[in-house]
């Protein structure tokens, strides 16, 4: 059974002959009973210090442990975030990516729409060029024949042969004077 100060303090001790000076024991009690209390508190004091450090230390992990959670949440939020943001940007390059071949494609059936526009506009002005030409071509010999025409007619027109124009100023000038009277001369009254 453990000893206390209290229990050394009242302890009593049966008497003898020639036995200890009871004073001295009692003073001897009273002084191991002080320092056995001073023991005990310090010891008391002690234990109180390292439960207060188990309980900090313990508090310290708790706040370690919480702010390990607090990371490890953290971090998870972190890496989703990241995951997130790679899809949204892999989305993103997909999108532009197929904005892109909508783009080209479209530009190229443009392109092919305003070669086949242009191929029948050329196929149009060719057929016109190919008229034109035949009807220029038909003006010129009919032109040519009409031309070919007055250049004979010209050619046999008698005012420009010189043998039959003098007859025929002569002829001319018959008529004139059988139709308009000379004037008579004063000679002639």
């Amino acid at each position: 059974m453990p000893l206390f100060p209290l229990d050394i303090r009242h302890q009593e001790f049966s008497g003898q002959m020639f036995g200890y000076n009871k004073k001295e024991v009692r003073a001897f009690l009273e002084q191991l009973a002080t320092e056995m209390d001073e023991l005990l508190k310090k010891q008391e004091r002690e234990l109180v210090r390292q439960e207060q450090k188990q309980y900090d230390v313990k508090q310290e992990a708790e706040s370690a442990n919480s702010a390990v959670e607090d990371l490890k949440r953290r971090e998870e939020l972190i890496s989703r975030t990241l995951v997130f943001a790679e899809k949204t940007k892999a989305d993103i390059i997909a999108n532009a990516r197929k904005e892109a071949e909508n783009i080209i494609h479209e530009a190229e059936l443009k392109a092919k729409r305003a070669i086949n526009e242009a191929k029948q506009h050329l196929g149009v002005l060719e057929h016109q060029y190919l008229s034109m030409k035949e009807q220029k071509r038909q003006f010129l010999m009919q032109f040519r024949v009409e031309l070919q025409s007055f250049q004979d007619r010209i050619s046999k027109d008698p005012l420009l042969s010189k043998d039959i124009e003098h007859p025929m100023d002569g002829e001319f000038k018959q008529i004139k004077e059988d139709i308009v009277p000379k004037p008579q001369t004063r000679e002639a009254k």
